[in-house]
Formats: structure tokens, sequence, C-alpha cells
């Protein structure tokens, strides 16, 4: 309770000035473990409010902002909409949220097309080192912790009294400002932070659909099981209407490219759902 406390004191000093905060990551990842040569990079921001945190890619939200704006000026000369194949970009398609001060953290997905927010239930335990690192412009001390298959490192600073960090990672007394797993196929480095305005919405204003991390579990291993299974039926008056024989080479070869693609994605940031 006193940490609670302590910490609600200290977002009112820091948030005092009406400014909510945007923390910007270089995020590194491997996303086949069969090819570590092959190391993706993506912009991700997090951004502090007094009320909570959402962890987001750019690259995502600022292509889907540029969609969001192309179509809706299709939609007003057309009438009609053409999906252009390169509209989004990024390859970070997830988000992260946090509610203060219980932290309560939420992962918010697609599969299909239905987005899902997910409850996490596993607490992170750290184990803080009196290992200390000169990271730019602060002193972060060194942490580690077991999460989602992985050990990870974390290195946080008081600097900035804030108990959040990347992707679902919080917890610690300060900000994390780097943070790899042991592996090194992940890593998040800060580089830098400023001053917004509020927290940005969901581009595209999709209704959720609010799971348990059993069910959302569940809901992935059924996809990718038969990830075309969603696209061979469609609704139409409460009728199923099955794909015609035509068009069921067309959603075969579909379904072996997402097979394959998955098969390359094997190295993901999460490698145990339980623990």
């Amino acid at each position: 309770m006193k940490l609670i406390i302590t910490f609600s004191l200290l977002l009112i000093v820091i948030f005092s000035s009406a400014q909510n905060k945007r923390f910007t990551y270089d995020y590194q990842f491997i996303p086949d473990s069969t090819n570590v040569s092959d190391v993706k990079n993506e912009l991700m921001n997090l951004d502090v409010s007094e009320s909570g945190s959402k962890f987001y890619s750019y690259t995502v939200y600022h292509s889907d902002s540029i969609a969001k704006i192309d179509m809706e000026k299709q939609l007003a000369a057309t009438g009609a909409i053409n999906i252009k194949s390169d509209m989004r970009k990024g390859l970070v398609r997830y988000s992260v949220t946090k509610k203060y001060p219980k932290y309560e953290v939420f992962l918010h997905n697609r599969i299909l097309m239905d987005q899902y927010k997910v409850s996490e239930e596993r607490p992170i335990v750290w184990k803080i080192t009196s290992e200390k690192l000169k990271m730019g412009e602060w002193t972060a001390q060194k942490a580690e912790a077991n999460f989602g298959g992985r050990h990870w490192y974390a290195w946080f600073t008081t600097d900035i009294p804030i108990q959040d960090g990347p992707y679902k990672f919080h917890g610690l007394p300060g900000l994390i400002v780097k943070l790899e797993d042991k592996t090194q196929s992940h890593r998040f480095t800060l580089q830098a932070v400023k001053n917004i305005s509020s927290l940005p919405e969901d581009v595209f204003g999709a209704k959720e659909i609010s799971v348990n991390s059993k069910q959302y579990n569940k809901l992935v291993k059924e996809y990718e099981t038969d990830p075309t299974k969603g696209l061979q039926q469609m609704q139409m008056g409460g009728m199923t209407m099955i794909m015609k024989e035509g068009q069921n080479k067309h959603m075969k070869d579909q379904e072996e490219r997402l097979k394959a693609r998955m098969k390359k994605d094997n190295n993901r940031i999460e490698l145990n759902k339980t623990k």
C-alpha cells in the first residue's frame, strides 16, 4: 500500500504540468530462430499519462492513420473503397495498455476480423541486482525476471520515477530504459522522451472482445491450426455460405502461405503463455 501511495504522489508531481510523456524505444527482434542474421527493427512508443500507459508501434499507428484518411477520401469521391496491399506497414500489430495504480495489463491484438482485449494475470517477479550502468544521461540499475518462457534483463532508472516499461513489463522503482532476453532475440532500448497532449486512440475504433489469457491462447491455437477457416465461411443473414469449389484451390494456396509464414515466426516475444 505504501508503494502505491508513494507512486501516486510521484505521478502527481510528474504530470502536474498537464503533460503526458512519450518514451520511444528501438525494438530489435529476430522472428525466426533458424535465421538469427535476420534482425528486424521497429520504433515503439510507450505513452504515459496519470491514469495509465499505452505501448504500440509508431510505424503501424502512422501507416494506419494514413490508410484511414485515404479510405475516407475514396469513399467520399467514389462511394467505394479500394484497399491497397501496401496500405498497412509495420511488423508489430499488437499493443499493450496498463491501468494505474494497480497495473492491470491488457494485450490488444487481432485474429482475422476480430479485435481482442486480453487480460494478463501473471505477475512479474523481479530480482534487483547491485549492478549499475550509465546509459546516456541516466544512471540505470540491472534487474532480472522470468516471463513468457524467457529470462529477461532490465535496466531501470530512478531518474524517471515511473514504474513502467516496454511491452507488459513494469514494477521496478523507475522506468525501464533497456530490456533484453537472455538469447538477445528481443531488445528494447530507449531512444527519446517528449511531452504529448494525449494518448492515441485506436485509429479504426474497432470494438474489442474481452477475454482472459486462456481463452485467447485457445483462439490463437485454433487459428494457427486452420488459418483460413474464418475466410472459408461468410456469414449472411444468419446463414453460413461456403466458398464455391473453384475458390477452394485459392484458399488452399493461401493456407499454405500463411502456415509457411507462421513457421518462420517461431521466436516470438513470449514462448510460453502460461508462465
